[in-house]
This record gives C-alpha cells, sequence and structure tokens, in this order.
C-alpha cells in the first residue's frame, strides 16, 4: 500500500489522495504521509496540483457528511423512547432491511469522518512543509472550508482536534487569511481547556491570545458566547494556578471595558470562598492588569474595586473573609516600591483607616487594625518630612492606644502587629515610640486577663527576638515575663517555654534569669507532658549533657535529684525523647539503684524520687534488648529484694514493681508477700488516682511473676471474710461458697438470722461491726476496684475467668453488693464499687458462659431480700447468671427505694421517710449521692448487657427499673430544691454527673430497644413512658439545679433526642392498639415537661404587657435550657412527616384530659406550641392523618366548652384564642358535616 501511494505521487493529486484515503487515518499512516510529502519540491507538479484537489476532496466530504447529518432523525435526548410494538413475522423482513440500511450508512459516515482526518492532515503538512513548497493561498480554500464547518463535527473529537491544529499553526506562522480562521478555531481551544484542564491547552490558548484582539466584544448578541469562556477562565482553578494562566486573564482585561468590568465583579464574588493560592493569584492578575491599562478601565480598578476591597476588608463582618480580602490587596502591598502603588494605596486607605480605628464597634477597630498593620508604614511618597514624621506617630499612637483596648481580639492583633513593627523597623523607630510598646506589652498584656492576649504577647517576643538590635533591651525585660510558667492556660505556659528555648541558643542571655529554676523544677515535677516535656529539652545541656563524660553526667543529674527529687523523676521520662544518650542513661540507671541501695544516708522524699526516676528509665530502656541485659545484670534478685523492703511508701514499691515487670520477673520469688501487701492496702483506692496507678503497676508485676493465682486467692479470701460479717452484722444470706473457717464460726442462732435477728444477736452483731466491719468493708471496696480494673485487660480477665476461685469470689461481691444497697441510705461508709464489680464480673461471666448459678442455687434465696408480696417484679429465668444478678440487683434496689418511701414503683409518696438508724429522719446527701452511683452502676449493665445481646427476655424488667431510677431521682433533685438536701458543691458535682450517666444509659437503652421493632411493641406504652420520664428529668435538672447544670446536661441529651422522638411516638409508629395506650400517652399533657413547655408558649403568646406578666415572662425565660431541647426538637421533628405525625398526636390527645381539667391555659399553650412551632403553616398539614384526627376530636369540644363558660370570662377567652389556632386546620382539611353539627 505505502508503495501505490509512493507511485501515486507521479500520477496525479486525485489518484494520490485516493490511494491516502485508502490507508486509513492510522499512526503509521500519518508517518508515511509525512515523509512523503516533505520531500515533494516546488518544480513538482503535485505541489501546484494537491491543494486543488485537496480543497475538492474536502468539499465533497463535508457535503457526503452533511446529507448523512440532515438524513438522520433528529430526536431529542431528553424525550423518552416509545413504547416498543410486538411486530408479526410478515414484518421481520423489512424490519432487517432497515437496520442494515442504518448501519451501512453509520459506516459511510464514519468513513468519510476518516477522509476528512486525512485530508486535514494532508493539509496541516502542506502548511508546515520544511522549505514552505505550497502556496498559502492555494491551501487557504480548503483550510478555510474545514474551519468554516468545525462546529458540525462537533461529536468527532479527532477531527475536531486536526482542524484545530491546522487553524493554530496557520495563525503562528503568521499566512495570509489568518484572520480567517479563528472564529470557530479559537472558542473551541478554549472550551477545550477548560473541560479537559490540561496545562497544554493553556499554552496554546495564551499563545493566541493576540487573536482575540479581532472579536468585537461590543456586539452583545454575537460575542455572548466567546464572553462565558472568558469569564469561566477566570475563576478556573488551571488558570489562576500557571503562569501563563494569570498571564491570559490579565489579557482578558484589556480586551474590552465590559469585560473589565465583568471579571472585577467576578473576582469579587469569588474572594469569600477563595483559597489562599487563588486569592493571591487574583491579587497578582489584577495588579498586571492595573499596570498595563490606562483610562476608564485603570479608574474602575483603582476607585471601584481596590477602594471598594479596602472598604470592604474594614467593614467585614468575620475575620476570615476580612483575611481573604487582604490576601488580595497584599498582591499591591508587596509592590509598593512600583511607582505609584504608595501613592495608590495611600489615597485609598488613608481617608478610611485612621476614622475606622477609633469607632465603636470593635470589629471595625480589629479588621482596620490588621489593615493598617498589613500597609505599615503608610506614607504620602509626595509629602514633606514633617508631614511624614507627623503622620508616623499618629499610626505609632494608634498602636500604642490599641494593645490597651477593650476588646481582647483587638489587643491580640495589636501586640502581634506592634511586635512585628518594631522587628521590622527597630532601627528606624524613634527610641521613645519603643519604649511605649514595649513598657505596655511587659508590663501591662503579661497579666491580661485574656489568655489569648497573654499567648499572643509571648508570640510578639518571640518574633521580636529575630532582630538583634532588640536584644540588649529585652535582656532586661524578659524576667517581667518569667510568671507566665505558672500561667493557669496551657497554651501560655507552653508558649514561654518555647521562648526559653529560643532564648537559651542565643548568646548574652541566660534562660535562668529569666524564669526562676525553682520554678522551672516546680512545673517540670507538676506540669502537663507538654510542658514538662519542653523543660526537659530546656534542662538536658546542663543536668545531663552529651559533651561530657558519663560519670560527670551522672553526677549532674544526681545533684537534680537532690535538688528536687519529683522534677529529677520526671526528667527521666522525657530524656529519652529529647535526645540523651541510651548508653549515658543506662549508666545512670546503675548509679540511681546502687544509691537506693545506700538508703540509709536517704530520706523518703530522695528514696521515693530515686525509685521512680528508675523505673521510668526502665520504660524508655527496656525497649533495646542490649540496655535491658545489662539493667539485668544490674538489679538481681537480691537486690531487688532489698530494694522493696527499703523503699518508704507505696508509691515506691509500685516503682518496683514497674522495675521488675520489666526486667527480671522470673527473679523475685521472695517479693509476693510484700506484693500482696501494697496490693491489700487498698481502702481508698477509689477516690485516690496516685494509688491507682500504683496498683495496675502491682498487677502487672503479678501477672508477669505468674503469682495471679495467689493473689486472687488472698482477693477472694478477704471477700469471702467480709462476706461473712455482712451476714453477721445485717443478717443477709450466705451462699454455699463462703470459706470453711467461716462457717464454723456461723452458730445456730446466726443461721435463723436471714429473717430476723434476736435480740443478743443484734447486739453481738452491733458491736462486731462498729469494731471490725468497716475496716474490712474498706478494702473489700478497694478489692472489687480492682477486680473490675483485672477484667480490662484481655490476659488478667482469662485468669480471673478461669480461676478456681472465680465462684467464691462472685458469690462474696454477691452478698456485699447486696449490703452496699441495703445500707447505702443508712451509712456513709456504703460504696458502689462493688456493685460495679459485680455488675461487670457478671458480664463477663455470661460472656464466657460461665455459671455459678444451677440446681445447687434454690429460688428462694433468689429474692430472698425482698418478699414476693412487696416486689412489683414478675418471676424471671434464673437459669442464667446474667438473669440472676439482674433479679438480686433489681430486689434489693426496690427494696431500698421502696422502704425509703421515696418512689412507689407506680407513683411518687413523698411522705413518711424512713426514719435512719441515728431516729432521725434526714437522709445525708452523700448516701444520696452513693445510691445514685449504685443506681448508675445497674444501669450501666443493662445497657452493656443489651448491646452485646445477652438479655434476652429481660428488656420488660430493664424498662421498669429505668423508670424507677428516673423518678427516684426527680424525687430527690426536688427535696434539693425544697432545702431537704444539702449537698456541697463536690457532693452537687457528684450527683450530677451521675444524673448524666444515668440518662445517658436509659437514653441509649431505648435507641438499642428501639431497633427491634418487634420486641418493642410488645412492650408498648413503656418506651413512651421512659422517653416522657427522661424528659421530666431534663426538666427537673434545669429546674431543682439551674440553667448552669442543665447548659452541661444538653450536651449529653442531644446525641440521643432523635431516639427519645421516636420513643415518644413509638405507640403510633408501631401501631400498637393494646388496651390503656390512648389514657397513657393523653397523660403525657400534664407531665413537668410538657407543663413547662405550655407555660412557656402560653407566656410567649401572651406577650409581657404587665408588671405581672413580666415577672412570668421571667420566669418562662429560666428554662433556656428546655427552649434549646425543644428547638431541638422541632428542627428534627419537621423533617420527618410520619414522626411528626406520631408526636404530634401524642400532644392533641392529651388536650381531651386538658379539657377535662379546666386547665385551660395549658391547652392554649399546647396548642401554640404544635400549630406554630411544629406545623407553622396550614399547607403543612396536608398527610398528618393522625393530627387531623385529633383536631377532629379537639376542635368541636373546644366549641362546647367556649359556649357552656357562661361565668368564667378568662377562660372563655382562652379556648377562643386556642380554636382560633386549629380553625385555618379545621376549615382546610376536616369536612363540613361536623360543622354543620355543630352549628
Amino acid at each position: 500500500m505505502e508503495k501505490r501511494l509512493r507511485s501515486s505521487l507521479k500520477t496525479s493529486a486525485e489518484e494520490f489522495l485516493s490511494t491516502a484515503k485508502k490507508l486509513g487515518f492510522a499512526k503509521s499512516t500519518k508517518s508515511t504521509l509525512k515523509n512523503l510529502i516533505y520531500t515533494l519540491t516546488p518544480p513538482s507538479d503535485l505541489v501546484s496540483s494537491l491543494p486543488p484537489s485537496l480543497h475538492r476532496s474536502i468539499s465533497q466530504s463535508i457535503n457526503k457528511f452533511k446529507s448523512f447529518s440532515s438524513s438522520s432523525p433528529q430526536t431529542s435526548p431528553q424525550t423518552p423512547p416509545t413504547k416498543r410494538v410486538r411486530r408479526s413475522s410478515r414484518h421481520l423482513k423489512s424490519d432487517d432491511a432497515s437496520h442494515t440500511t442504518e448501519n451501512e450508512k453509520k459506516r459511510q459516515k464514519e468513513s468519510v469522518v476518516e477522509n476528512l482526518e486525512i485530508y486535514t492532515y494532508i493539509a496541516f503538512l502542506c502548511v508546515t512543509h520544511p522549505k514552505g513548497a505550497f502556496s498559502a493561498a492555494d491551501l487557504l480554500p480548503g483550510v478555510s472550508e474545514l474551519h468554516d464547518n468545525l462546529v458540525i463535527f462537533e461529536s468527532d473529537s479527532t477531527l475536531l482536534s486536526e482542524i484545530a491544529n491546522l487553524c493554530e499553526e496557520w495563525w503562528k506562522r503568521n499566512l495570509p487569511g489568518k484572520e480567517a480562521l479563528i472564529s470557530q478555531s479559537l472558542p473551541f481551544l478554549l472550551s477545550r481547556s477548560l473541560t479537559l484542564k490540561k496545562k497544554v491547552d493553556v499554552h496554546r490558548v495564551y499563545s493566541l491570545r493576540e487573536a482575540f484582539i479581532l472579536f468585537d466584544f461590543e456586539d452583545e448578541e454575537s460575542i455572548e458566547d466567546l464572553k462565558n469562556l472568558l469569564m469561566r477562565c477566570v475563576i478556573s482553578p488551571l488558570y489562576f494556578k500557571t503562569e501563563e494562566g494569570r498571564k491570559f486573564i490579565a489579557f482578558i482585561f484589556g480586551l474590552s471595558g465590559q469585560l473589565v468590568t465583568e471579571a472585577l465583579a467576578m473576582i469579587k464574588s469569588q474572594i469569600p470562598f477563595g483559597r489562599k493560592s487563588m486569592l493571591e493569584a487574583y491579587g497578582e492578575i489584577v495588579f498586571r492588569v492595573w499596570k498595563s491599562v490606562e483610562g476608564e478601565s485603570k479608574d474602575e480598578i483603582e476607585n471601584d474595586f481596590l477602594q471598594g476591597l479596602i472598604e470592604s476588608a474594614i467593614h467585614a463582618t468575620s475575620p476570615a473573609f476580612a483575611a481573604s480580602i487582604r490576601t488580595v490587596l497584599g498582591a499591591f502591598i508587596i509592590q509598593r516600591t512600583t511607582h505609584g502603588v504608595e501613592k495608590l494605596l495611600f489615597r485609598l486607605a488613608e481617608p478610611v483607616i485612621f476614622r475606622s480605628l477609633q469607632v465603636a464597634n470593635s470589629n471595625v477597630r480589629h479588621n482596620a487594625l490588621h489593615l493598617l498593620l498589613d500597609l505599615f508604614p503608610l506614607e504620602d511618597p509626595d509629602a514633606t518630612k514633617e508631614v511624614e514624621d507627623t503622620l508616623l506617630d499618629k499610626q505609632f499612637f494608634l498602636v500604642n492606644k490599641l494593645l490597651t483596648d477593650e476588646c481582647p481580639d483587638v489587643r491580640v492583633v495589636a501586640v502581634e502587629g506592634g511586635c512585628r513593627i518594631l522587628n521590622l523597623f527597630w532601627e528606624v523607630i524613634p527610641t521613645p515610640s519603643i519604649t511605649k510598646i514595649l513598657t505596655k506589652i511587659f508590663d501591662d498584656l503579661t497579666h491580661d486577663n485574656c489568655t489569648e492576649v497573654r499567648f499572643s504577647t509571648v508570640n510578639g517576643i518571640m518574633y521580636l527576638l529575630g532582630n538583634p538590635h532588640s536584644h540588649e533591651v529585652l535582656k532586661v525585660l524578659l524576667p517581667r515575663m518569667g510568671h507566665l510558667i505558672l500561667d493557669h492556660a496551657l497554651s501560655v505556659r507552653v508558649a514561654i517555654m518555647d521562648l526559653l528555648l529560643l532564648v537559651r541558643d542565643m548568646r548574652n542571655f541566660q534562660f535562668h534569669k529569666v524564669v526562676q529554676l525553682e520554678l522551672l523544677l516546680s512545673s517540670l515535677a507538676n506540669d502537663h507532658p507538654l510542658v514538662a516535656r519542653k523543660i526537659t529539652k530546656l534542662l538536658i545541656p546542663s543536668y545531663f549533657p552529651s559533651q561530657v563524660t558519663q560519670e560527670e553526667a551522672c553526677n549532674r543529674f544526681i545533684a537534680l535529684i537532690r535538688r528536687c527529687p519529683v522534677a529529677g523523676a520526671r526528667f527521666c521520662e522525657f530524656c529519652v525523647s529529647e535526645g540523651a544518650s541510651l548508653q549515658s542513661l543506662k549508666e545512670l540507671f546503675g548509679v540511681l539503684i546502687r544509691l537506693t541501695l545506700s538508703s540509709d544516708r536517704l530520706d523518703a522524699q530522695h528514696m521515693d524520687g530515686l525509685l521512680t526516676a528508675a523505673s521510668r528509665l526502665c520504660d524508655n530502656l527496656v525497649n533495646d534488648p542490649s540496655t535491658k541485659a545489662a539493667m539485668k545484670e544490674e538489679v538481681n534478685d537480691e537486690k531487688l529484694k532489698r530494694i522493696f523492703a527499703a523503699a518508704p511508701t507505696t508509691h515506691a514499691k509500685s516503682c518496683v514493681c514497674k522495675i521488675v515487670t520489666a526486667i527480671s520477673p522470673d527473679a523475685v520469688d521472695g517479693l509476693f508477700k510484700d506484693c500482696l501487701g501494697l496490693i491489700m492496702n487498698c481502702s481508698a483506692i477509689c477516690s485516690d488516682m496516685n494509688r491507682q496507678v500504683e496498683l495496675r503497676s502491682a498487677h502487672k508485676m503479678v501477672l508477669s511473676c505468674d503469682w495471679f493465682d495467689l493473689m486472687f486467692d488472698a482477693m477472694t479470701k478477704h471477700l469471702q471474710k467480709t462476706a461473712h460479717d455482712c451476714h453477721v452484722g445485717f443478717g443477709i444470706e450466705q451462699t454455699k461458697f463462703i470459706d470453711a473457717s467461716a462457717k464454723r464460726r456461723k452458730t445456730k442462732s446466726t443461721a435463723r438470722a436471714s429473717s430476723k435477728l434476736g435480740d443478743d444477736e443484734k447486739k453481738r452483731s452491733s458491736k462486731f461491726v462498729k469494731s471490725r466491719f468497716y475496716e474490712d468493708y474498706a478494702i473489700a471496696t478497694g478489692i472489687a476496684w480492682q477486680i473490675k480494673e483485672l477484667l480490662l485487660s484481655e490476659n488478667m480477665r482469662t485468669a480471673i475467668l478461669t480461676s478456681r476461685n472465680l465462684e467464691a469470689a462472685f458469690d462474696a461481691l454477691k452478698v456485699i453488693s447486696e449490703v452496699s444497697i441495703l445500707q447505702c441510705l443508712q451509712c456513709d461508709t456504703m460504696s458502689a464499687s462493688p456493685v460495679l464489680a459485680y455488675a461487670t464480673l457478671t458480664l463477663h461471666m455470661s460472656l464466657q458462659h460461665v455459671s455459678t448459678i444451677g440446681n445447687t442455687h434454690s429460688s428462694s434465696r433468689e429474692g430472698e431480700c425482698l418478699d414476693s408480696s412487696d416486689s412489683p417484679l414478675e418471676s424471671i429465668s434464673r437459669n442464667t447468671v446474667l438473669d440472676s444478678t439482674f433479679n438480686h440487683l433489681f430486689n434489693c434496689t426496690y427494696k431500698v427505694v421502696m422502704e425509703d418511701g421515696c418512689v412507689k414503683y407506680t407513683d411518687l409518696q413523698t411522705d413518711m421517710p424512713r426514719p435512719t438508724h441515728d431516729g432521725s429522719s434526714f437522709i445525708k446527701p452523700k448516701r444520696i449521692s452513693n445510691m445514685l452511683k449504685v443506681l448508675t452502676a445497674v444501669l450501666k449493665l443493662i445497657v452493656d448487657a443489651i448491646s452485646i445481646e445477652i438479655a434476652d427476655d429481660n428488656e420488660e424488667l430493664c424498662m421498669k427499673f429505668a423508670m424507677t431510677c428516673i423518678k427516684f431521682m426527680m424525687f430527690n433533685l426536688k427535696k434539693y430544691s425544697n432545702t431537704q438536701l444539702q449537698f456541697t458543691e463536690e457532693g452537687l458535682r457528684e450527683t450530677f454527673v451521675c444524673l448524666r450517666s444515668s440518662f445517658t444509659y436509659v437514653a441509649k437503652f431505648l435507641s438499642l430497644l428501639l431497633k427491634n421493632s418487634s420486641k418493642a411493641s410488645l412492650l408498648l406504652p413503656a418506651p413512651c413512658n421512659l422517653a416522657n420520664e427522661l424528659f421530666n428529668l431534663f426538666a427537673s435538672v434545669e429546674e431543682c439545679l439551674g440553667y448552669g447544670y442543665a447548659a452541661r446536661l444538653i450536651t449529653a441529651v442531644k446525641p440521643w433526642v432523635p431516639d427519645l422522638i421516636l420513643a415518644l411516638g413509638s405507640i403510633h409508629l408501631l401501631k400498637q392498639s393494646s388496651g390503656g395506650t390512648a389514657s397513657d400517652c393523653d397523660a403525657y399533657i400534664f407531665s413537668l415537661w410538657t407543663t413547662t413547655l405550655a407555660k412557656i408558649e402560653f407566656y410567649e403568646l401572651q406577650g409581657v404587657a404587665s408588671d405581672e406578666e413580666a415577672v412570668r415572662g421571667s420566669k418562662s425565660e429560666r428554662f433556656s435550657a428546655l427552649r434549646k431541647l425543644l428547638g431541638i426538637m422541632v428542627q428534627l421533628l419537621r423533617t420527618n412527616p410520619d414522626v411528626l405525625d406520631a408526636v404530634g398526636a401524642i400532644f392533641l390527645n392529651g388536650l381531651l384530659v386538658g379539657l377535662d381539667r379546666k386547665e385551660f391555659d395549658h391547652v392554649l399553650g399546647i396548642l401554640h406550641f404544635v400549630c406554630m412551632k411544629l406545623v407553622r403553616q396550614h399547607e403543612e398539614w396536608e398527610g398528618l392523618k393522625l393530627m387531623l384526627a385529633s383536631v377532629q376530636s379537639i376542635y368541636p369540644r373546644i366549641e362546647v366548652e367556649a359556649q357552656e363558660l357562661r361565668d368564667d370570662a378568662d377562660g372563655r377567652q382562652l379556648l377562643k384564642n386556642a380554636r382560633a389556632l386549629l380553625e385555618p386546620v379545621w376549615l382546610h382539611y376536616l369536612s363540613g358535616e361536623h360543622r354543620n353539627q355543630m352549628g
């Protein structure tokens, strides 16, 4: 084929073109054509005949392409396909023929397109002929025809690209007639660059930029599409990210005055949303345009665009928006040395900036100060020196004044900006101005009451230190900042440490003169790890330098630990991460061990510091095998025993445990007794965070030394002893797992004490409890806390669940938990820790299918603490550990709550509180707080069990228990508000934490329950009741504890509001029609939270027009947190019509009860909430079937009640107002039949 093509060159141009199109438009074809055409020279006949032949071929192919296009059916792509009809067999032949014809036309059309691609490429080769053999005039007709028909080839990207390349090359070679080849090709290239987003296309567009001048931009109709493409370039990331793209956008501005206006408006619209890089590009583009244009366009840029930006930067409503505007202006500010820029900035900014710095609006002052600092120094290049000095003094005066501005945000900017000015212009600023600014910074702003200001002050001084000329002055002033090391804000303390680290590396500065060494060591010992780490980095060159010998470095550290043992120990925690040598630290570890062995010369404080330091070094060095081996040689079995014996405090002993765990757990057989003593000394562990850390270290040592069974055995024995004391002292029934020695102490009379203690036994048990019980109980609570902690670790949890003492420990915890609950309101020392341990152990045993409850446990003993006549519980399965624990904990809790008289199962009882053991009826707040902790622990067990799906068939019991807990909490909140309970501030905080946790657990319980709709429907209306009580609890917290606590509670409530709403509407959503549902729903209208809601809405409806109403209004405003919660509810309900319908029906159904009770103000308040908040327009009632059904019952009833109230004008007016709210709904949606009946 290539030979035929070569031979055709010797015949005619038509033959050559005919042969070329048979080759197809492939890569090999293009290479062959290029080689052949480039070999042609002017004497050849083909050079003169090829252009006209090419033109004829192009014309024929274009005409043929048009004929194919005109014969194709023109159907809209948006028109849906017609229904396909079933054809009979006699039509199949004609259909096949039609289909064949269509395929043939498609192939012919593709062939024509391919021919045009070849012709276009041949024309391109002719234009680019290296010797210019072909005449441009001869080629122009064919090229022009391709260009003019470019738009009809929009579906053939390859042909479009070839034609555009041809036209582009024609323009670049400046061939005659180039102006006729850009009207179609240039928009195509511009559109291609915006679509494909390739930098090479931007380069092509930029190289053809001069061609855009040929377009008539004044002809709005014809140029509209091209203008739209150009405006798209203005906001295209590809264009403003590339250099040539930015130049092209700047070039666009010069095409037309109208384009300048539109492009500037486009840029201005992008400023609020643009990234910094985009805004900087826009600034650069506008600056380029400003330099290149003259006349009206330049005036528009200066007086409209830039002036508008300056004013907007000052009056911007948000700091981010103001910063974005200043970023665009920054392109002019950094070019202020360019001729005319300084004068321009002064002319535009001076009239507004000084005035804005002194206005009352702090936001304007803040923005104006930012702008002044960017422009500083604001100068008029044409002014005299005297005028310039006056202007500069004015700027210094304003900056100095704003350092003490009343707005903290302004002071932050002023101090950072003032330091920046001093850093940049120190040498030329008058000394009095420097003195004024620095005096105010060091004397006032370092003591500012705003954390951000103090933080910015430190950062500003660090920036100022970058100017060496400031060092002599700052060396004197820096000690005035030393107190910031004790600042209450962590960010300030971290910043001052960064300042000290900067100062340490500067000549002529001594960091310990800025902050005293005693303060640094105190902070190292006690401050946050971020601060302590930086202090360690600061002190390493002084107390553990790498440039001296290891012996010298160790001696320096010993000097540190003698000076402040706690600081020295903390130093070891961070020294590895701050670059200390591992070899030197290994040597230091040996020195510390040797010093501890010479404990006769050390006091307890230093001994404690040495061991803490050694344990922290262990933590850092143990990961290196060689270092660990060396450390193991340093501390053999004998040394560890001596160190443990010499450890003066429990903290020191726990440090030894850490060392043993890390280095040599197999070499300390003689330490078990001492370690066990450390573990069993746990009476105050629940509230002592430091002791908790120490015990965790001991636990790790026990596990690593394989002593766990021995430790757990000792724990179990103490729990058993305490359980036996509970039996003797309180008559609690023992289980079969109490140890034998305890059983032998059990007499015949005490065996009968489970039901009633005899008088002699009571005296003896009382004497016994007073002498020993409380001490043993405190240790047992500590052991319970440890068991709960041990269950968190997988290895220790496995060890407990496989221990032979598991059953004994479980039963002992059960007895102790029962006493902890039953005596919670009678004794201050009772704790929730046994209940937490008992519940946690139950959960893990159930997960592992470990059972301690079997046939050996009689069912009668399970309910021993509460007679069946007193308990509201139904019988439950006792075949699993979890079922038994639920039954046991619920029974015990109900007994306490019911005997206390605080709450019955179905209602609150406020009378006849049970006397305490001292004869008074007053229950101490601490006991209430402890009881709340117990309730919270049980609720946690319920939620955990249901979450992991092991609480089958217990949902109803759990629901009743949760309801009782909520009522108990509300009852005691009411007692607190009535001053019957007097919590300390700490006690109130603890109580609130329990309330918040309980609320979260109950809400999560509801959420888990509602996920199983079939199970939840069987419990109705209990989910509704429980959700209602949770809303009541929230209202009680705000009413009794105040807005502060309610605001903190709302953060915990907010994630569960959707679940509470679903629970509230579950009666309708789950389509349950069981008996009693309607009455339960109706009663909600008079619960605490809905009553408060009705009051809020009623006072809002009435307005505050009189003094009495003003008082009422102020009362309603107390419930600000409830208002926020209601706002969240309304927002969520309005997004789901089905849920809105269900919940709204509950509100409306309750109005009938309100009408029966003559509570017309409440009825009006609820109606106002439903009609004005939930459903705001009467058109929104469409589809709310349940609510409309309720209105159908309520509206006639309101009319009847209003007619019957002849003597009560106020009540009649309230009902008229209520009717007015419902009337549009009644008239629009409900039939006239009922209205006619009422007529």
